[in-house]
């Protein structure tokens, strides 16, 4: 059996070479984007339920959306 690389990142072959921080900066994303969907999209839809209007719905989600990636761009995007 030959050895493997030496800039081979998980040697042994036994699952992802992640860390667990850079785990939870994945899961920390993803709840970003949830939460600003969830916030802003229920905050339109409650609008458009008020105004009996589904505009006010898709731009909450769209603002939400909009917000939370502009939010994870800040947080783990930039240098």
């Amino acid at each position: 059996m030959t050895a493997p690389p030496p800039d081979d990142p998980d040697p042994k072959g036994d699952g992802p070479a992640w860390s667990a921080g850079q785990a939870s900066d994945a899961w920390g994303a993803v709840s970003l984007l949830g939460a600003g969907l969830v916030f802003w999209g229920g905050l339109g839809w409650l609008v458009s339920r008020w105004l009996d209007n589904t505009v006010f719905l898709m731009l909450g989600l769209l603002l939400g959306m909009g917000g939370a990636l502009y939010l994870v761009w800040l947080r783990y995007g930039r240098p």
